[in-house]
């Protein structure tokens, strides 16, 4: 029973994140960072977000492969796995029509500034709420978290500062490929899509709330996942 209550937890965790990023994609206010360099790749490409998801994340597996080499284990070759199921959760819960669904695109939009930063600050509460849930299992990790545990590994660097890493190069990455490809500097600093002010409130938000989420609820929802279960003997 509480593997499926964990299986329950951990993909609608999942599912829950993808809700969020679709809903700060519809802000045209910026994206998370985790998710910059597959909107700028959907831009440039016309893919859907899921489509270049799948790709940037499978790069981002590849990245540990070469980091751990010999280290390189099981846990890591199943966020492939993973990468496949957060991609198509992506397209079923967005809004582009050429997607395999799009369960957001009647969703009103965000009219004015005002509105775009209300939706901003929701999706950073959703996708907050759905990073809490998936981390509760203790399960595979996404593949820019399995990045930064990699680099945390073979370096010594603890995870935060790891994972300050991962972001700010994504971030930097998907700036330099909407500079070039879409429309230069002034289209850039005009017309961002995809690195704006809505990523600096992500980066900085949806820390915020997992942070205060686990200090109050994880323990009751670990418990509750792990109810009946024998405690592990120490070694």
């Amino acid at each position: 029973m509480n593997i499926v209550k964990k299986i329950i937890v951990y993909l609608g965790g999942l599912l829950t994140i993808t809700i969020g990023i679709n809903i700060s994609k519809m802000t045209v206010m910026g994206i998370s960072p985790v998710s910059s360099i597959p909107r700028a790749c959907e831009q440039i490409w016309g893919l859907t977000l899921g489509t270049t998801t799948f790709i940037a994340y499978i790069l981002l597996i590849l990245g540990q492969l070469v980091i751990l080499r010999k280290d390189f284990r099981l846990w890591n070759v199943l966020g492939l796995a993973l990468t496949v199921i957060f991609s198509l959760m992506l397209d079923i819960t967005g809004t582009d029509p050429k997607a395999i669904g799009h369960l957001l695109i009647d969703f009103p939009r965000p009219e004015g500034y005002p509105m775009r930063f209300v939706y901003t600050i929701a999706s950073c509460i959703i996708i907050g709420i759905g990073v809490f849930l998936y981390l509760r299992p203790n399960w595979v990790p996404m593949p820019a978290e399995g990045l930064a545990l990699a680099i945390s590994q073979k370096t010594g660097i603890v995870f935060g500062n790891c994972k300050s890493i991962v972001d700010t190069t994504m971030i930097v990455i998907a700036m330099i490929l909407q500079i070039i490809y879409l429309g230069g500097f002034e289209s850039f600093f005009l017309k961002s899509v995809v690195v704006r002010e809505g990523t600096v409130i992500a980066a900085i938000g949806v820390g915020q709330v997992v942070k205060f989420l686990a200090k109050r609820w994880a323990k009751p929802v670990e418990a509750w996942l792990n109810a009946g279960e024998e405690p592990k003997a120490a070694a």
